[in-house]
């Protein structure tokens, strides 16, 4: 424009503008360095709230206020904080945060939420299964990469490494990063001497996290072109598993 003044309309508030209806939104994938038990870990932000007859929200105070709460001395601290600054100016604020926390030598694939005062965690962690049908019929179980996740709803911290451990418990054996010839066929005999299917993996998370509203296992087949599957949505927690359902369809990128 020239020489001319740009002259910027700062009263502007087209967010605040009337609306009839109401809908939820956010923003998603905001990546942050945040503090988990002391460890400065890459993060991933979903924030959202209701737009209470308004145009939209303020997207720009979402971003703040996880800015300014990422360093609580735990997660779920920065959690409360980011959605106490988010309820000052927009009412319905639910968070949740997606992060891989390293433990021994894997990385455990953590999504934390914070919805209605209550947690609610996704953890996922890898591990090995072996085949019991061509074990019995060969004498050797194919062996594959597995995952299992569970889900768990409440108002109490979740303690990440004792999860992780519990949940490592339930495959055939655990993978190891850095192994030598010797170590490798004691991990192989090691696995032959558990063989589980992904079912028996689900058996045995459901005994270890009676709390739980789902679990899922998923071994990545090594000599088939499909991957095998099982699921458990126990029946005692049909309650959270509502509201869990809904926090997982907001929470996740679709």
């Amino acid at each position: 424009m020239g020489e001319e003044e740009v002259k910027l309309n700062l009263d502007a508030d087209v967010q605040n503008q009337f609306s009839s209806s109401n809908v939820r939104a956010g923003i998603l994938k905001l990546r942050v360095m945040i503090n988990v038990g002391g460890l400065m870990l890459p993060a991933e932000f979903t924030v959202t709230t209701n737009t209470n007859r308004t145009r939209g929200v303020h997207m720009s105070r979402l971003v703040e206020a996880v800015n300014l709460n990422s360093t609580g001395r735990h997660l779920e601290d920065s959690l409360k904080l980011i959605a106490q600054e988010v309820e000052k100016t927009q009412s319905g604020a639910e968070v949740a945060c997606s992060l891989e926390y390293p433990f021994r030598d894997i990385f455990v694939k953590v999504r934390v939420g914070l919805m209605n005062s209550k947690y609610m965690y996704m953890v996922t962690v890898p591990g090995i299964t072996a085949c019991p049908c061509s074990k019995e019929v060969a004498g050797i179980g194919h062996m594959q990469r597995a995952w299992l996740t569970i889900g768990v709803c409440g108002s109490k911290y979740m303690d990440l490494e004792e999860t992780a451990l519990k949940m490592l418990d339930c495959f055939s054996a655990t993978t190891t990063e850095f192994m030598k010839r010797p170590d490798e066929g004691l991990k192989v005999l090691d696995s032959q001497g558990n063989p589980k299917f992904v079912e028996d993996v689900v058996r045995d998370a459901a005994k270890r996290f009676p709390e739980a509203f789902f679990i899922r296992a998923r071994s990545e087949e090594s000599i088939h072109m499909h991957d095998a599957v099982a699921y458990l949505f126990p029946k005692k927690r049909v309650r959270a598993l509502s509201e869990a359902s809904q926090w997982l369809l907001r929470s996740y990128d679709v």
